[in-house]
């Protein structure tokens, strides 16, 4: 009889071990599809909070200077609108938004359409190559980036890149505010490129950051659903 109930304990043992495993797994497994880095070469990872869904991501981070953090999600997915919230409680005050090697916001979210470009021709993308080389790489594609700008205007579009345009969100007299925006991809690259993309969304990107330069912490979130959810 003892021995009947041994095995039966044992049994509920490995049953609630697998249980619990596949549960694991489970919450996991949305995490696993976003790959997390620094998104600058010296920079280091700052305290963060991240929780992952099928259709998005949420980031709490809390950045020193010289601290940030990307999230990168590879997928396919038709240009639909898309819900983002930011918050901010500072900007990075020494950065010129305007330009590629100045432009580094405190919180970001990009998307990439990796089957479209632009025809720049033989010289702009050498150029373009040696310029990347020394300010970073960015994704192969056009990309469409919603940002808490440093100091343009709020409601601003404008080429960071030939093929990268950016729409600042909130800025300097939003900080410790959320800001919550629903935007239509399609739209805002037809508004940005003067026709609708000529495929899929293929990587979506994360990203917070805080110089090195820059005085004190930087608190920041954001969430990103897409698609967002249908109203």
């Amino acid at each position: 009889m003892n021995s009947a109930r041994k095995f039966a304990g044992f049994l509920l043992g490995v049953f609630l071990f697998f249980v619990s495993f596949d549960l694991a797994f489970a919450f996991d497994s949305a995490s696993e599809k976003w790959e997390e880095s620094t998104p600058g070469r010296w920079e280091s990872l700052p305290e963060r909070h991240v929780g992952a869904t099928d259709n998005g991501i949420s980031v709490e981070v809390t950045m020193p200077p010289g601290t940030g953090v990307s999230y990168r999600r590879v997928g396919r997915w038709e240009p639909a609108p898309v819900a983002l919230r930011f918050a901010a409680d500072n900007v990075n005050a020494r950065r010129n938004d305007y330009l590629p090697g100045e432009a580094v916001f405190p919180a970001s979210v990009t998307f990439v359409f990796g089957n479209d470009s632009l025809k720049l021709g033989a010289r702009a993308r050498v150029g373009l190559f040696f310029e990347q080389f020394w300010n970073g790489f960015t994704p192969s594609g056009i990309r469409l980036t919603y940002a808490w700008g440093n100091g343009v205007p709020v409601g601003s579009m404008y080429r960071l890149w030939e093929e990268e345009t950016v729409f600042v969100v909130a800025g300097p007299e939003e900080a410790g505010k959320t800001i919550s925006s629903t935007r239509r991809l399609a739209d805002d690259f037809n508004a940005a490129y003067g026709r609708p993309p000529k495929g899929p969304v293929t990587e979506v990107r994360v990203s917070a950051r805080r110089p090195s330069r820059e005085k004190g912490p930087l608190r920041a979130s954001i969430t990103v659903r897409f698609p967002a959810p249908q109203e």
